[in-house]
């Protein structure tokens, strides 16, 4: 019985990544280049592989925009920085584009490798997130969370040339492990998140957090100090290459962000963009905070350390991104589409409209998040 009932929820898990995946690269692929938008213009500091004028064409280098881009460049060249002003690839962790540079060994170009490594790690953390949820619950959850990890509008980014799909596995699994007393695993799985992205730092805390909190043994305060590694390795390298340990930090100057009060100017002003900002991040931390007795205490610690840390950091052009990647919030939004069903197909409507247009904007060079 249990053997037929792992069968049947990974071929759930499967249908979902391929179906959504197959929506996001059908529209990348073939309705954008055919979409009549005028090219989108950036004047000052263009992004790194814009060409002005850009128009779509069915190719692998539809998958590499934006952030893509830095971490293309980051698998091929390596590392660059100078204290200028202006944007360098030193502003992103070496996980991802190593594990590219490492698939490219196969022969494979370095958007192809990128790309299916972000997209089979997208899978993973789908798998693993069923596999907590149906032990943590019940099979509904569990497919309800491969559902909104699927098809969420910000799952895109778990398609393309990003780190989304390799940082929801490697935190996931961490959560997993934690919650589940395996502290070994749990410290050498935070460990690598926060060598994906130094968000992964939100781990860190959790772990310490609920460890102070149930008493747990010296090994949980371990797991949650791992989190400190990437970031001690990563100055070292910054001290040794460019004469300063905290150039990953300095880099960020160049990237101008918008603030709350803009934000908030915006969404009054109904920009959609803006307004599914403020939703995923105050109606996340509500739906966490509904449902915290209900959900696994590691995973509520790390879902309000990490919208804490996105608070602190000012990330906000990317705040609807970053939070989709909070695996927290997608667990909870999950336990409430399986308690509440008559959301569920709302839900699921919106998720694919925006996916799509998101989809379409990607391909155009227009900003999503």
């Amino acid at each position: 019985m249990i053997q037929t009932k792992g069968i049947s929820g990974l071929t759930f898990i499967i249908t979902m990544w391929l179906l959504s995946r197959l929506v996001i690269v059908s529209v990348m692929q073939i309705i954008a280049p055919l979409c009549h938008f005028t090219p989108a213009v950036y004047d000052n500091l263009p992004p790194l592989g814009f060409l002005p004028g850009f128009v779509p064409k069915s190719s692998w280098e539809l998958f590499s925009h934006w952030d893509g881009a830095w971490y293309r460049k980051i698998a091929v060249w390596g590392y660059d920085y100078a204290n200028d002003g202006q944007w360098h690839s030193v502003a992103f962790f070496p996980l991802f584009p190593l594990v590219t540079r490492a698939v490219t060994l196969f022969g494979l170009p370095v958007e192809v490798a990128g790309t299916l490594v972000n997209n089979f790690s997208l899978l993973g953390a789908m798998i693993v997130l069923y596999r907590w949820a149906e032990e943590r619950y019940s099979m509904r959850v569990a497919r309800w969370s491969s559902i909104v990890l699927a098809w969420c509008p910000f799952s895109l980014y778990g398609t393309v040339l990003y780190t989304e799909g390799l940082f929801l596995l490697l935190t996931t699994a961490a959560l997993r492990a934690f919650d589940n007393y395996k502290h070994a695993q749990a410290a050498l799985l935070v460990t690598m998140a926060t060598a994906t992205r130094p968000t992964g730092a939100a781990l860190g805390a959790a772990f310490l957090l609920v460890s102070w909190i149930q008493r747990r043994r010296f090994g949980a305060y371990i797991a949650g100090i791992a989190a400190s590694i990437p970031f001690v390795l990563f100055a070292l390298y910054c001290t040794t290459h460019f004469d300063d340990s905290l150039a990953f930090v300095h880099v960020h100057r160049a990237w101008k962000q918008q603030n709350w009060q803009d934000i908030f100017a915006n969404a009054l002003a109904l920009d959609e963009s803006s307004l599914i900002r403020v939703i995923m991040f105050f109606g996340g931390g509500y739906l966490l905070w509904y449902l915290r007795t209900q959900l696994p205490s590691v995973a509520v610690a790390y879902g309000f350390c990490s919208l804490t840390l996105l608070l602190i950091s000012q990330q906000l052009d990317s705040l609807s991104r970053y939070t989709y990647s909070i695996v927290s919030l997608p667990l909870a939004l999950s336990v409430f589409l399986a308690r509440y069903p008559y959301w569920k197909y709302p839900t699921l409507l919106v998720f694919v409209m925006l996916l799509i247009r998101y989809a379409i904007n990607f391909a155009w060079w227009y900003w999503v998040a």
